[in-house]
Parts: C-alpha cells; structure tokens; sequence
C-alpha cells in the first residue's frame, strides 16, 4: 500500500459518492437485526428516500410503534400470520419482485423462519447456509436479500467483498494488482482521511457498487 494510491482512493471516493450527495454514508443497522430486515426487503427495486422517505421512513414508522433498540426478530414474526396489520404499521403497500406478495408479509414470513431457524437477535446472525436458506426460501427474497440483510448488520459475504475489492481495482491504476487483504488496508486508511468508521466508508461504497451493478445490469 502506498500514500499514492490512498489518494488515488481517496479522490474516486469524492468523486463517485459525495458525503453531502450519497445518502449511505452511515454503518447501516448495527445491532438491530429488524432495522436490517426491513431495509433489505424495501430497499429492493424502490427510491432509498430521505429519513422522512422511502425506507427510512418504513423503518422509522417501525422504530415509532416498537421503541428502541430493533434487535428481536420475534416482533416482526408476530405479524406472519396477519400481515394486513404490519402493512398499516409501516404505511407501505410495495410488493415484493415478482409481485409475490407485499414486502410487509414477506418481511413477517421471513422473521418466522430466521427465529425457527436459530437467529432471532443480531448477535445470533452469520453468513452459512441454514440462515441465507431461511431467508431466501421467502417468496421474492434471493440472495441479494440475503447480502443486504447481512451487510446492514456488519457482515460481509464474499460478494460483498467482491464489491469492495472492485471499487478499489477502479480507483487505482489499471496495472496495479489488488488483493481483497490490500482493498481493506486502503479503504481503512481512506476512512481515517474521511474521519468516519471503516464500517461506514464499507456500507457507503457497497451501496454504490450494487447501485452501478443495477443500471448496468450485472449481477
């Protein structure tokens, strides 16, 4: 790692998300698994929006008639069977992609099966196979789902990774081989230069990245 290439970093970051332009500068929704589910089931195919908009405000609303902190997943679960309520509590009416059914009931259906599948607290979520099958059995949850679910609570699978390491291949010179142990001491030490948290400047770019994937249409 070199001084040149942090700066390198350093200016595609400015560049590419701008603090006061990017609304993902944050670390996501560290230690409150429901904050994490919700986000990841009504940030797909929808306008992320303002804390007063979009998915702020679905989790917001939640935040108003559960209190705080958003760590047990059994909340949401209770409403599986009756989604119609959650529908009024979170004011949102979306559907999920492939129109299966509304992003509200998914949300519900998913806890349940998260909870029955060991995982009701955000200290209890991993990246293996039996929580990622939990989840991604939900109709119109896939692994995206699972990705941003897992990355809004501090985890990183190996595609989110990708994601990084990619970002930092853009930033610095073509010829320049970067290995995903690289990608991470640059980006922390961009961070350092941005005065936020490794997790902050990870979660801003991983938003990015997914957002170019989908107006390219890579996967």
């Amino acid at each position: 790692m070199s001084t040149a290439h942090v700066r390198d970093l350093i200016d595609y970051i400015a560049a590419e998300l701008p603090r006061d332009a990017w609304p993902h500068w944050t670390e996501g929704w560290p230690r409150e698994i429901e904050a994490g589910l919700l986000d990841a089931a009504f940030s797909a195919r929808a306008t992320y929006g303002t804390p007063a908009s979009g998915v702020r405000a679905v989790i917001g609303r939640w935040r108003a008639h559960r209190g705080v902190p958003l760590d047990d997943l059994g909340a949401l679960s209770e409403y599986a069977d009756d989604p119609a309520e959650l529908i009024a509590v979170l004011g949102n009416r979306q559907r999920v992609p492939g129109n299966y059914t509304t992003k509200a009931e998914a949300v519900a259906l998913a806890a349940r099966s998260l909870v029955a599948a060991g995982c009701r607290r955000s200290s209890e979520l991993r990246d293996d196979d039996v929580l990622r099958s939990a989840l991604v059995q939900i109709a119109g949850f896939g692994s995206a789902t699972w990705e941003c679910f897992v990355v809004q609570l501090g985890l990183h699978t190996p595609e989110s990774r990708c994601l990084l390491q990619d970002f930092v291949i853009d930033a610095v010179a073509p010829e320049v081989e970067v290995t995903n142990a690289m990608a991470e001491e640059l980006l922390a030490a961009a961070a350092v230069r941005f005065d936020v948290t490794a997790a902050t400047l990870s979660h801003a770019i991983w938003r990015y990245q997914r957002a170019q994937r989908r107006l390219t249409g890579a996967r």
